[in-house]
């Protein structure tokens, strides 16, 4: 019974997020996608719970639902990191693989072998085939993980490109969507196992088995709700480029090049922009008076790193000559920390472990 409210939960949870998320005046394309998601994960959760109520000829439509969900998540995945445009040409482009199994399934079933369903488990009515139907279903296991593999590499490719842009990522990283992901093909391996082993190992009926799953989706879609929302109330994105875009025909030329430089450098030295620990490539640009794409050029090619080392060096630097100051001594180190640039004690002994070989407890002890 507890499990089954979970479930149910999810449901309301979703209905509840979805007309907070209409009621905003201005939405952004995340915000659509995440509905979209959550809508199609409603439904995915009252199949979970209510199969048996399901008409046996609406069955296999809604048995491949996973696959439309998992392609629903990636666009709302890429929506939050390339905040790519709403539109209705990427919903049907990552429908079309559910589309497609679904008429094949169909097709299988009208004309071939009837498929039945019990308990949300496929079987043929007439024949014992196994290998056939492991073949059938296999898509519902391997596009999921495909799905998966690739909002990875869109964080991944996200994460990089945050390093050309900002000194702090505490708040814009989207780490929780790694940890969800991850944790997705944890709980992927286990409803395999359970389902694969239900009657040897785990001794549950598989009725249980999808009431559970429907649980933990739930716990999944409460917590993809809650950091989304608290994403959007903390962090709004700006227009991100993606690596396989034509860079700006903006060039620096060689002397130029230098003299830009060089301006940077006596500009960090004495107006400190890095003590502002939301410090970005593109409000540096603007103090300047430079275009970012000049700025991250210089920084990339001349000073060969990227604005996150760049900026967090600085800081670094800062905190040393304050540890070694008497003005200082009655400040702790994070005290310190907070007052050079960073925001995050994590971040600052991490970068600050890095920079100098030495714990900020152990430098401080040296000098």
């Amino acid at each position: 019974m507890i499990i089954e409210s979970i479930a149910f939960s999810g449901i309301m949870i979703a209905l509840l997020c979805i007309f907070l998320v209409f009621s905003k005046n201005k939405k952004t394309s995340s915000d659509k996608y995440l509905v979209v998601w959550m809508i199609v994960s409603c439904f995915n959760l009252l199949y979970y719970l209510f199969s048996s109520e399901i008409p046996a000829r609406l069955q296999i439509l809604c048995f491949t639902i996973p696959v439309l969900s998992i392609g629903m998540l990636y666009l709302y995945i890429i929506s939050i990191t390339f905040t790519i445009d709403f539109k209705i040409k990427y919903i049907v482009k990552h429908s079309l693989l559910y589309i497609f199994y679904t008429i094949v399934l169909y097709c299988i079933s009208d004309f071939y072998l009837q498929i039945n369903f019990k308990n949300s488990i496929p079987y043929f009515s007439q024949h014992e085939n196994g290998v056939l139907l492991n073949v059938l279903t296999f898509p519902m296991a391997i596009i999921p993980v495909i799905y998966i593999v690739l909002c990875f590499l869109a964080l991944r490719e996200y994460q990089k490109i945050l390093l050309e842009y900002y000194s702090a990522l505490e708040k814009i990283s989207l780490n929780w969507l790694q940890y969800i992901l991850a944790s997705l093909i944890f709980l992927f391996i286990i409803v395999l196992a359970m389902i694969s082993f239900r009657n040897d190992i785990f001794n549950v009926t598989s009725v249980k088995i999808f009431v559970i799953v429907a649980a933990v989706q739930s716990l999944y879609l409460f917590c993809i709700v809650f950091f989304s929302l608290r994403q959007s109330i903390i962090y709004h994105p700006v227009v991100l480029e993606k690596k396989v875009k034509i860079i700006e025909k903006e060039t620096v030329q060689s002397e130029e090049f230098s003299e830009i430089s060089q301006k940077l450098l006596v500009f960090m030295q004495e107006n400190k922009p890095y003590l502002d620990e939301e410090l970005s490539l593109q409000k540096l640009s603007s103090l300047m008076n430079i275009s970012t794409h000049q700025l991250s050029q210089i920084i990339n090619q001349n000073l060969n790193t990227n604005f996150y080392k760049f900026v967090n060096s600085y800081r670094i630097e800062e905190v040393k000559n304050k540890l070694s100051n008497p003005d200082f001594s009655k400040y702790s180190i994070l005290g310190i920390a907070f007052e050079s640039g960073f925001n995050s004690k994590s971040t600052f002994n991490k970068i600050f472990k890095e920079e100098t070989g030495k714990t900020p407890s152990e430098y401080k002890k040296s000098v």
